[in-house]
């Protein structure tokens, strides 16, 4: 075998182990203190991401509903973005926008608050938006 044959096999190798083992040892290290969600903490809307469990999600989107207020928790990701913007153009609902995924509590804040939705705006409300 040749020097060039050799190299143009071996190059391509040690390239990719370079971006694997440079990609592979990215570590993203957070440090979160435990805290219990206030009023005061809920006026930025990541703070939707301090719901702890299920029941709080539930709880704090009832407490909502009784002042008046309907909103709507949207992750970062997807692929319907226009959805929220919808929603806050045809029923007046606030969104609030986390970063990443929804996990659980949010999805039950969210079951709350999809119910009133529907009860005051129709069944059919999230469908409406999505077509508009």
């Amino acid at each position: 075998m040749n020097k060039n044959c050799v190299l143009k096999r071996t190059i391509p190798l040690i390239v990719f182990f370079i971006v694997s083992i440079g990609c592979n040892n990215v570590v993203r290290v957070e440090s979160h203190k435990n805290t219990d969600i206030r009023d005061s903490d809920l006026t930025e809307p990541t703070n939707y991401n301090r719901i702890k469990n299920c029941e709080e999600g539930q709880e704090l989107a009832k407490k909502e509903l009784r002042e008046g207020k309907i909103k709507y928790i949207f992750g970062g990701f997807g692929n319907r973005q226009n959805l929220p913007k919808k929603l806050k153009e045809l029923y007046e609902i606030e969104i609030i926008t986390v970063e990443g995924v929804l996990g659980i509590p949010n999805k039950c804040y969210n079951d709350i608050m999809y119910a009133e939705i529907q009860k005051k705006f129709g069944k059919d409300a999230f469908n409406k938006a999505m077509e508009n």
